[in-house]
């Protein structure tokens, strides 16, 4: 079985391509292009994490993992619908600043960032004044598992696996890994707190958040104040530190980067790196 490939930390386009390999078929496997995408698995966090809403959207960046290597990596926009014994919950803040918390089914969609190590967790911004509220987060409970959606009926032996990946063994196994308290899943929530804070896209020329010392310490005291980092262990913490200030070295050098992109790029690091270990203890799920 194929391992996912180590691709370079920063070039200077931007973020590296990632892919979790999938392996060849045998005479009883279906083809990998007619296989649906990957499961995959969502990193818990207690804390809430903030969607940010532009009037037509909320939404986050979490971090997600690879729970099925043979199988393909799921494309951007890939939907995707929670599973496994976990749970998402929608945290809604009223405008005098008591909140109210709702199950996150059917009020909240998933939808893959183009990475497995990434999923985009989104609502309708309408919602808002359904629930009255002026702002919602989303905190995610341990062992939550993602099912991709398909735009058509999945065989009854394929959705017989996904279903005990999500749920079984497979899923309790990789939770191990990608536990909280540890330090490289601490380490990309910490990354995703910063990259939620920063623009998803910016014209051409030199991002000033990635060459500014002062705008890269404003973002981590941000986040620090934010709350957003209860409960993460302090390796986690300092270990994600390390890749704004690296990222802030490489701006300085003259490397053509987003500081968003050189974030992302340390994140789906870190999460490969983990689900690099957990295929050498597991192999064949």
């Amino acid at each position: 079985m194929h391992r996912p490939m180590n691709l370079a930390v920063v070039t200077l386009t931007g973020i590296a391509a990632l892919f979790c390999m999938t392996a060849p078929a045998t005479a009883d496997t279906a083809p990998p292009h007619s296989l649906p995408p990957q499961v995959l698995g969502l990193v818990a966090h207690a804390t809430p994490i903030p969607l940010s809403c532009d009037g037509v959207v909320c939404q986050a960046l979490v971090s997600s993992f690879c729970l099925q290597e043979d199988r393909p990596a799921p494309a951007d926009g890939q939907a995707y619908d929670t599973a496994g014994s976990g749970y998402v919950t929608l945290v809604a803040r009223k405008a005098d600043g008591s909140t109210r918390e709702f199950s996150g089914a059917g009020l909240l969609a998933y939808v893959s960032d183009g990475h497995f190590t990434r999923t985009r967790i989104t609502m309708d911004a309408s919602r808002l004044a359904s629930l009255d509220a002026t702002e919602v987060s989303v905190r995610i409970a341990p062992m939550v598992s993602l099912i991709p959606i398909g735009a058509g009926p999945v065989p009854a032996e394929i959705a017989e696996r996904d279903r005990e990946t999500a749920f079984g063994e497979p899923r309790f196994t990789a939770a191990d890994f990608f536990h909280p308290g540890k330090s490289r899943p601490d380490a990309a929530v910490t990354l995703t707190r910063m990259i939620n804070h920063l623009p998803a896209a910016m014209s051409g020329g030199v991002d000033p958040r990635a060459i500014d010392p002062f705008k890269r310490a404003a973002l981590w005291d941000h986040v620090s104040a934010s709350g957003g980092l209860q409960g993460l262990s302090t390796d986690g913490i300092a270990r994600a530190k390390s890749e704004l200030d690296r990222c802030g070295q490489y701006a300085e050098m003259g490397f053509k980067l987003t500081l968003r992109g050189c974030l992302e790029s340390a994140h789906d690091r870190t999460m490969r790196e983990v689900n690099d270990d957990l295929w050498e203890a597991e192999v064949g799920y």
